[in-house]
């Protein structure tokens, strides 16, 4: 039976939680979440009418066109592990656990206080925008990505088991599908699927190599990061300045960011350094999901008691407690029951004795 003392610490403390066998790839998710809450802080005191400084944008700009694309990646880069060591079918159970349902559930929660509290909100909405929640997505601010993530899981997963195609042909599927998505209009149900589906192809055509020990050793290397570094600088303002680019070219660029924050996330991991990028990276499904909330009641305070005169003081606080508080909350809904508001009730399915177990060699046969 835990103490108060240690119930506390659980609750309230930053301390990394216990590894995995790629403790880099919270490291990463943990710097991408950063940049996401950063990016929705901005724009929501932009919204509110409080004057950004140009370095402040600029920043966000910068830090923009690889961070989705890296989320995308990293779950396709354990694709085929997942799949080996579940099977197809609960692969497929625990993405709806994990992604559709808790999407379903907090979209719902969302518009619905964002009807009820319409006159401090910064966009309007009505009744009719219920429909949106599977129509139009992108309406649900942050949400959209569990939906995206979602249906690029499953319509890869159909593309793998049922079209037997091999991960190569996925990743034409998904230059296919990039060209396809200017057509898919204001349905962003489409076109979050036609944009992200190349990355999560690409991180399953890498991890045949990805989990090699000498990719690994050659990726955790501090001089190459450095000399990494002002390439990622300079890609990073060309795609600023060039925001109407192709969208080919806009996807391979953001390439380079993301193999920027892997070294960095594999750097960090080697010499056990920032471990709470680790933990904000192990909670960032629920910082998604908590954390513009957070920082709408905190920014019409501050805005109240006026330390929104300074906004980068502002951003900063908001950016911090909105990562933080959703870590300390989710930890309490826990503690109170409410495991169901963040994962669905659906069973897997017990694999059977003799089924195929997961092998680097397998991940390699995919």
């Amino acid at each position: 039976m835990q103490t108060k003392h240690e119930t506390s610490h659980s609750i309230f403390s930053l301390s990394a939680p216990g590894a995995g066998r790629y403790p880099w790839v919270d490291y990463a998710k943990g710097i991408a979440i950063i940049f996401v809450v950063y990016r929705h802080v901005i724009y929501g005191l932009l919204y509110r009418g409080i004057e950004i400084t140009p370095a402040l944008m600029d920043a966000n700009e910068m830090l923009y066109g690889f961070r989705m694309p890296l989320f995308f990646f990293l779950s396709g880069l354990f694709f085929a592990s997942s799949v080996l060591k579940k099977g197809a079918d609960n692969f497929l159970i625990s993405r709806v656990n994990t992604l559709l349902y808790p999407y379903l559930v907090w979209a719902v929660i969302q518009l619905t206080l964002q009807l009820l509290f319409s006159e401090y909100t910064n966009f309007k909405k009505g009744i009719g925008n219920y429909l949106d929640i599977l129509i139009h997505p992108r309406s649900m601010l942050q949400l959209w990505y569990l939906l995206a993530l979602f249906n690029v899981s499953a319509l890869y997963l159909f593309a793998d088991q049922v079209l037997k195609l091999r991960a190569w042909m996925q990743l034409i599927i998904g230059v296919v599908l990039l060209s396809l998505k200017p057509f898919a209009g204001d349905f962003s149900t489409l076109s979050d699927v036609m944009q992200y589906y190349i990355y999560f192809a690409c991180g399953h055509q890498a991890a045949r190599y990805f989990f090699q020990d000498n990719v690994q050793r050659f990726l955790s290397s501090f001089p190459r990061l450095l000399i990494l570094f002002p390439v990622f600088l300079a890609v990073q303002y060309y795609c600023m300045q060039h925001q109407d680019m192709n969208i080919y070219l806009f996807s391979a660029l953001a390439v380079v960011g993301g193999i920027v924050v892997i070294m960095a996330s594999m750097l960090l991991d080697k010499h056990g350094k920032l471990g709470f990028l680790r933990t904000i990276g192990h909670y960032s499904l629920y910082i998604y999901l908590l954390h513009v909330g957070i920082v709408f009641l905190l920014r019409n305070l501050f805005i109240k008691i006026g330390i929104a005169a300074n906004v980068t003081l502002t951003t900063f606080l908001l950016v911090v407690a909105g990562i933080y508080l959703s870590i300390v909350i989710y930890r309490l809904m826990l503690r109170m029951g409410m495991h169901y508001l963040f994962k669905g009730p659906f069973r897997e399915t017990p694999r059977k004795e003799g089924e195929k177990k997961v092998t680097f060699n397998n991940m390699l046969a995919l």
